[in-house]
Order: structure tokens, then sequence, then C-alpha cells
């Protein structure tokens, strides 16, 4: 089984939001953020008028389209999702976004290398036990927010040509 790590590519533009960390707090992550969302949140943001809303957005927490959400549930079927509508007053348009209530797996290896400030993962290589063959998770135990998905999920996002997506592949080893 292969896994990659998901995130919203960094040559996309992504939207500035002007009242996240007045209304959420700083230095909240993934199911944190989850649960202080209420089920139908509204946020201004700022973005560049040519720039388009991407179907994956990393920050502030891991949100996506209603086509990349639709994907998810093909995937996870009762998956619990928020929304979130941001809104670009300058340029007067406005998106929905879904925060999907992934489930968070423990299952970096301990060989897997970090940075020299031990924020990012440098190498990932998981526990291919621990995934428990989840499609698409949040990896937990990591002080950066990390959203992992199977091959098979990365490609049904591909061939439905998702904006702005990157993956970066993690290494997947079994317990001898």
């Amino acid at each position: 089984m292969r896994y990659f790590t998901i995130y919203a590519d960094e040559k996309n533009l992504q939207p500035r939001f002007l009242n996240w960390y007045s209304r959420m707090g700083a230095g909240r992550t993934g199911r944190q953020i989850y649960e202080d969302l209420e089920q139908q949140s509204y946020f201004e943001v700022e973005l560049n008028r040519e720039v388009l809303f991407p179907d994956v957005m990393s920050h502030p927490c891991f949100m996506v389209s209603q086509e990349f959400a639709n994907l998810i549930r093909l995937y996870m079927p009762g998956l619990a999702f928020k929304y979130v509508y941001l809104f670009d007053k300058g340029n007067c348009r406005a998106a929905w976004y879904q925060v999907p209530d992934l489930p968070e797996l423990e299952c970096l290896d301990e060989k897997s290398e970090l940075s020299k400030n031990r924020l990012e993962i440098t190498k990932g290589i998981l526990r291919a036990e621990k995934t428990e063959g989840c499609p698409v998770f949040r990896l937990g135990g990591t002080e950066r927010p990390y959203i992992l998905a199977s091959l098979e999920f990365v490609e049904s996002a591909y061939r439905r040509e998702v904006n702005g997506m990157r993956i970066k592949e993690f290494m997947v080893e079994w317990e001898e």
C-alpha cells in the first residue's frame, strides 16, 4: 500500500483569512479546530481577483471544495463535515468549503527523519499495520498537520482534476 501527504500547492495563492485567529485562536490545529468550528462558519478573506479558489486548502486548516469532499465521502461514507463559507468582500465573490472530521492515526515510524527544527517530516515512514487501510487520515503525533491519502484516493483526485493539490510520498513498512 502506498500513501502520500496531500497539501495545498504553494504556487496557487491561498486566501488570506482576515478574522480567523480572532475567532478561532492561535495555535489550534487539526481536531481542535474541527471541534471549535460551528456547523456552518463564515470568514472574510482576501484573494487576488485573478486567482481562483482552490479545491484544497491547508492553512489555517485542511478544508476542501464540494467536489473534493464528495470524493472523501465516496471513500469514507458517513464521515462528518463542517461547512466554512469564505467571502472575499473586495472582489465580491464567495466559496463554500468543507472541513472533514478525519480520523487521526499515530502510525509514523521512529525511523522517519525530521528537519533540524523537528517541525517538518523530511522522510516519512509509516507503519502499515497502524494505517488500518484508511483511505484518508490525519497523521497523529506530529507538530504540524499532515493529511495522508492512499494511492487509490490520490489517483481518483487527479482523475477529477482537483485544483491546487500537491502530494509527497511517504514510505510504508510492515512490522517484522
